[in-house]
């Protein structure tokens, strides 16, 4: 929002007379945090999951490395041939062939030998196994569903029966379709044929069925409109239908995308693609419902099984098979600070042995018992992601809010199922509370950052300004975005474990418990996070600095931001942006840091404000900006941050390093624009009407 006030190389009385002309529009932009995607990830019932998919005995894959590289074949439901053009291409051309060779790339298995086959889903629960082939009830059922799609009949073993007694077991003979002349189709509609030519068109003949070629997961998508997609912001979902014998491994899932929240605009692509990997990854392994099939190194079960059926133990309520405490166990931290005093907290922890090696290595906390996992969102996001207080931008939290990575946490939790061995360069730095310590991986976000205050030292990633007017703007820890502290005033008081704050600047006693951070997946800490502006509803740009396309137009530039591959963010002074004109000034309420392209050259970090390129001599350098761009003098201040935090990476290329010490600044350092101004000439009329609008609103005052 600007604020206008007058200059004094006009005549006052001028200026009344040019106010309706200054007066803007800028206060109906408004700044909003990035929508949040949820994962609305249903871990399959216990009945919609087909296991003992015999593909080898399990003596013989437990002998194989893992080390063939991951294979993935995809196949289409007819449902995502219906959808829009734009959208099917996005799908077909970019979003999932890039998902799929990213995980391709990044996981190994065991070498499966030969097709797959998958299981016929059974009318009842209760199967046999015999030759290590489940067999069904006297029937199979007449279709065999994974999510939304039925699976295609060749893709299915033959129906495998026994009695009710486990005897007579036997594969039932498929029905194979047969024209008695060879010449005629057998897709002839209907009409043509009778009606006895139609039924002895069909032989009993056991048919070997084909399978999938060459692959050790199919996954069948499908593009409905189904009730969860009408639940809200969500753009796809993805689990497992079916487990191998062996080791249990999933080899079938499906996904399905949400017609109606499908973008295609190029800013979204990236989160699009971010969601179709995590949704894989619930097919793949990170799921709740799969945490009691996971295996050690050498193939054994973590969760001890039950004689009777092979498999863990059922929980009949939620239908989840129950894991051992060597995979997830409850860990209860005494006294968590909250406001106003402590209380005990109870949390589940992913305790296997690669991924507690990585959590405490990421923090530097050699005490913490594991990954912690999300409590929050129900059975859609409680259990099955990482807890977004702890993890946030990691790209298997509930909730897609900013720049999501997966990162080596994600990558040992998929070797320690048993299944996989991961490439750790595929994984994504995960800068979120890196090297912060026991203090923030084991504490309340209320415990840091009132440690942080009384160290007087920075409470990010976490922050205690309120969001509102005027707006006060930071940069992103790796300085990729412009962020906003995401604090604000709920309508409703908190639950006391979300309740951080005893006190707050300008706000009434008592009613600190209605403020918290926006996401209640982060346990409603306040954090730092991209924005969007918007103007009616309608996006105008958002905070990334890598996106051209975010910056401002003219009018509203007034920081003389530029955005694109080379651009980064950088703190302001502590001085408000000023645009000065002959006629008018405008302060800019809205300030704190912007996106400028920099240069790495001579030993010396560059930024480039307008037209000018600037030198940092320093870390804390204030680059003192005067820069006339159409007909508007920009005055303002950037801050130099430090070098090896820019340049570091690219001078080491180069063989090149930061220049050290504060070389004394030359006197024509920065450019300094001057506003030349002259009065105008005034008729003898013209200063009579002027004085007398003047004189009147004098009278008023």
């Amino acid at each position: 929002m600007s604020k206008i006030k007058f200059t004094s190389n006009v005549p006052v009385f001028s200026l009344f007379v040019l106010l309706l002309v200054v007066v803007h529009v800028f206060c109906n932009i408004v700044v909003t945090e990035h929508e949040h995607v949820h994962c609305t990830h249903e871990h399959p019932r216990e009945d919609q999951v087909i296991r003992g998919v015999h593909i080898e005995p399990a003596h013989i894959v437990k002998k194989r490395s893992i080390d063939q590289p991951l294979r993935i074949s995809i196949v289409y439901d007819h449902s995502v041939y219906r959808l829009e053009p734009e959208k099917f291409d996005m799908i077909n051309n970019t979003i999932l062939p890039d998902a799929v060779k990213f995980w391709e790339q990044a996981l190994k298995v065991r070498k499966t030998g030969g097709p797959i086959r998958l299981n016929r889903k059974c009318p009842t629960r209760q199967v046999f196994v015999r030759g290590g082939r489940s067999h069904c009830i006297d029937s199979c059922s007449a279709e065999t569903m994974c999510g939304e799609v039925r699976v295609p009949e060749n893709h299915l073993n033959p129906c495998y029966v026994c009695n009710s007694t486990g005897h007579n077991c036997r594969a039932l003979p498929r029905l194979k379709t047969r024209s008695f002349d060879e010449d005629v189709s057998t897709e002839l509609n209907d009409n043509t044929l009778s009606n006895d030519t139609q039924v002895s068109s069909f032989e009993e003949e056991e048919v070997e069925p084909e399978g999938v070629e060459d692959t050790d997961f199919v996954l069948y998508v499908s593009a409905v409109e189904t009730e969860r997609c009408r639940r809200g912001l969500t753009v796809a979902y993805a689990s497992h239908c079916q487990q191998e014998s062996a080791l249990d491994r999933p080899v079938a899932g499906h996904a399905n995308f949400c017609p109606g929240e499908l973008s295609t605009k190029y800013r979204d692509l990236p989160s699009v693609l971010s969601t179709v990997k995590h949704e894989m990854l619930h097919a793949l392994g990170f799921s709740v419902s799969l945490f009691a099939f996971y295996r050690d190194d050498d193939g054994e079960p973590l969760t001890p099984r039950r004689p009777d059926t092979g498999n863990p133990p059922l929980d009949e309520e939620l239908q989840i098979h129950k894991w051992s405490d060597r995979v997830v166990r409850n860990v209860t931290r005494k006294r968590w600070m909250i406001r106003g005093g402590y209380i005990d907290r109870t949390f589940h922890m992913v305790v296997t042995p690669r991924v507690v090696k990585e959590v405490r290595d990421h923090f530097n906390c050699s005490e913490l018992e594991g990954a912690e996992l999300e409590d929050q969102g129900g059975d859609g996001t409680a259990l099955t992601h990482w807890e977004k207080r702890v993890f946030e931008n990691e790209a298997m939290t509930g909730t897609h809010t900013q720049n999501s990575v997966f990162s080596r946490i994600t990558f040992a939790m998929l070797e320690d199922t048993g299944w996989y061995r991961a490439d750790y360069e595929h994984a994504a730095p995960l800068d979120w509370g890196r090297g912060l310590g026991c203090q923030f991986a084991m504490a309340s976000c209320k415990q840091w950052l009132n440690a942080q205050r009384l160290r007087r030292k920075n409470p990010a990633p976490f922050c205690e300004r309120i969001k509102g007017n005027p707006l006060r703007t930071e940069c992103s820890p790796r300085r990729t975005a412009v962020v906003l502290c995401n604090l604000v005033r709920h309508d409703t008081i908190l639950p006391r474990a979300y309740q951080h704050f005893d006190v707050l600047p300008n706000v009434p006693p008592g009613d600190e418990a209605h403020y918290g951070g926006s996401v209640s997946l982060a346990d409603y800490c306040p954090y730092l996070q991209e924005f969007t502006w918007k103007h009616k509803s309608v996006l105008v740009r958002g905070s990334r600095c890598v996106y051209e396309e975010n910056t401002p137009k003219t009018d509203v530039n007034f920081a003389l931001e530029n955005y694109g591959q080379h651009s980064k963010c950088f703190d302001h002074s502590d001085r408000v942006w000023e645009q000065k004109s002959c006629r008018q000034i405008r302060e800019w309420q809205h300030w704190g840091s912007g996106c400028y392209k920099y240069k790495c050259e001579s030993g010396r970090l560059h930024i480039i404000v307008g037209n000018y390129t600037y030198t940092c001599y320093h870390a804390g350098q204030v680059l003192q900006v005067r820069i006339i761009k159409k007909g508007w003098l920009h005055k303002g201040g950037v801050v130099c941050p430090p070098c090896k935090e820019m340049c570091a990476e690219e001078f080491a290329s180069r063989r090149e390093y930061c220049k050290v010490g504060e070389e004394a600044l030359p006197p024509n350092l920065y450019p300094n624009d001057v506003l030349t101004c002259g009065v105008p000439a005034l008729s003898p009329a013209a200063i009579l009407l002027s004085s007398a609008i003047l004189l009147s609103v004098l009278r008023v005052l």
